[in-house]
């Protein structure tokens, strides 16, 4: 597709169409009675006094090439505040990022370029529930009504399947940040499109930091991957494609949403464009990632719950963050692939794929099932366009300049898991359409969360013969996601289902990021579907393992002089 026209879907108006009763969710498998069948949802308007409160890497995301994460630890409490009184202003907030993802998408527009030159560097802060009890005292912290960010990522370690074994790297004693007595008050991302910006930033705000007796703990760089590994991870297979779309408007105006649309009514009243805002991509109620707003109702994909309370009046509209610093060892994750694509009679590159649940290049095994389809990968309305158990059917679009449709084979249904087998991440991570150990499907967009990492370190994937010491070279994937809440979101999808055989169907663990700890046997298996049927691997080596973070809240921005620092 060209640049003009990836440009202009993204500046599309979303169509409106009334909902009738007793109409199947298409696509689904699961039906609304016609007492049940809302009307189309009266979105929420994000005002601008909303907009300017809210921190810009929560939504819309800030997706810059370059980042820097600063790990610190408060000294001297009332210097840390006044740091505070002067870092405000540094703090980017959903408006000024999405003013500049506007303007960036209008000049692809008109200039038909991926790359128009338009630069920004922008910086955001999350604090940790110590950090909020130092500043304001531990009742206002206790009031958090999520008890993960209560205790922090160290002490919730073993519950995530973290290594017990203290002599593991993964251990939380070997973190290099988080670990106990290391953990960090305060964590600061920066972004930038020019590395050059980025640094420059970066010494400032670290300067100024230290100069407010703020000790620095850690500091990690990622970058976007080089070359054909652009938008890769370091296995070697694109990132970042399922993302959920946030509901909600910008303006009263029509079309004037958050999360572009696309979709077109199939027939009066079908309830498609209100479901999704592009082929692929659920609307999720902003309660789900904003503390205060309306949330997701888990009965029904368009009905919405009141907002939840448990939190300080202040918080309202801040988010809680999970950062994970993800070491990954690729040569042990192919050599692996290498020996199983071998004993189950399929190509290497295969045999990975059904792991992850796409190839390589980020096209779906749902939709693809023999062979990378690069062409398929780089179709945004068809690259997440599928479901599980059910026959993904064609969904209509407004016209685009320049785009054919989606003319790629659809996706059958595959109960059994076994093109794309139930224990590929992308199917432990999220479900869609399938019934899970919860029940209903539209439960599942309760367990969505807004993933905003990037790698670190440099790749090895694709390197014709690596040096030893390129080989020796640490990298990894800088985790870090929003969401309302961290032990029914992050903590519930990585527990409960990443790191079970049986859920949310039985097939073996997560291959890559699962975990299982069992009195320090860390065995894992899976199941993988052969011509002559199921053959059972024992995954004895981690190809991830965590090495430091912390959970964190990010504030509203009003709240981080007017509150946080003025008690």
């Amino acid at each position: 597709m060209s640049e003009v026209a990836k440009a202009a879907l993204e500046t599309i108006d979303d169509h409106h169409a009334v909902l009738p009763k007793g109409i199947m969710l298409a696509g689904s498998g699961a039906h609304l009675r016609a007492k049940d069948t809302p009307k189309e949802p009266r979105e929420y308007v994000f005002r601008l006094a909303a907009r300017r409160r809210i921190q810009g890497n929560v939504i819309p995301g800030f997706n810059k090439d370059h980042q820097q994460f600063l790990f610190f630890r408060m000294g001297d409490v009332h210097r840390a505040r006044r740091w505070l009184v002067a870092i405000r202003p540094s703090i980017s907030s959903m408006e000024e990022v999405l003013t500049f993802v506007r303007a960036h998408r209008a000049l692809r527009l008109s200039r038909g370029e991926a790359e128009p030159g338009l630069k920004a560097t922008w910086v955001n802060i999350a604090f940790s529930s110590g950090a909020i009890s130092a500043l304001l005292g531990p009742e206002q912290s206790s009031v958090f009504g999520d008890q993960s960010f209560r205790q922090g990522l160290a002490a919730r370690s073993t519950y995530l399947g973290d290594p017990t074994d203290k002599s593991h790297p993964g251990h939380r004693a070997n973190w290099v940040v988080g670990s106990p007595g290391n953990e960090a008050d305060i964590l600061l991302i920066v972004a930038g499109d020019d590395a050059g910006d980025l640094e420059d930033m970066v010494s400032s705000l670290r300067a100024d930091a230290v100069d407010h007796d703020l000790q620095l703990l850690f500091e990690q760089r990622g970058d976007t991957l080089p070359g054909g590994l652009r938008g890769h991870e370091h296995f070697g297979f694109k990132d970042g494609i399922s993302q959920p779309g946030v509901r909600g408007k910008v303006s009263t105006e029509p079309g004037d949403f958050i999360t572009p649309r696309y979709l077109v009514p199939r027939f009066p009243g079908d309830q498609m464009p209100h479901l999704f805002a592009r082929p692929g991509q659920p609307l999720v109620w902003p309660g789900q990632f904003l503390l205060g707003e309306p949330r997701q109702d888990p009965e029904s994909f368009l009905a919405r719950r009141p907002p939840a309370t448990d939190f300080p009046k202040w918080a309202r509209l801040g988010s809680y963050v999970v950062c994970r610093r993800l070491r990954q060892d690729v040569p042990a994750f192919w050599k692996f692939c290498a020996e199983g694509a071998a004993a189950a009679g399929v190509p290497v590159v295969e045999f990975a794929s059904r792991l992850v649940g796409r190839w390589p290049s980020g096209a779906p095994l749902m939709r693809a099932s023999t062979a990378d389809d690069p062409v398929l990968a780089g179709d945004p309305f068809a690259a997440n366009h599928f479901l599980f158990d059910d026959r993904t059917r064609p969904s209509p679009l407004r016209p685009i300049p320049g785009y054919p449709g989606d003319t790629h084979p659809h996706a059958n249904a595959d109960m059994l898991g076994v093109v794309c087998p139930h224990f590929s991440h992308i199917r432990k991570m999220n479900p869609r359409d399938s019934v899970t150990d919860l029940g209903k499907p539209a439960d599942t967009l309760l367990r969505v969360i807004l993933r905003r990492g990037i790698p670190y370190g440099p790749p090895v994937a694709g390197v014709k013969n690596p040096s030893r010491k390129l080989i020796n070279r640490e990298r990894g994937l800088m985790f870090l996601c929003y969401g309302a809440t961290i032990e029914d979101q992050f903590e519930f999808v990585t527990r409960r289902w990443a790191n079970s055989s049986a859920q949310p169907n039985s097939g073996g663990h997560d291959p890559v990021i699962g975990q299982r700890d069992d009195g320090g046997v860390r065995s894992r298996w899976l199941d993988f579907p052969t011509g002559s049927g199921a053959r059972r691997f024992d995954l004895l080596h981690e190809w991830v393992v965590p090495t430091g973070g912390g959970y964190f809240f990010a504030p509203p921005i009003d709240a981080i002089d007017g509150v946080l620092a003025s008690a």
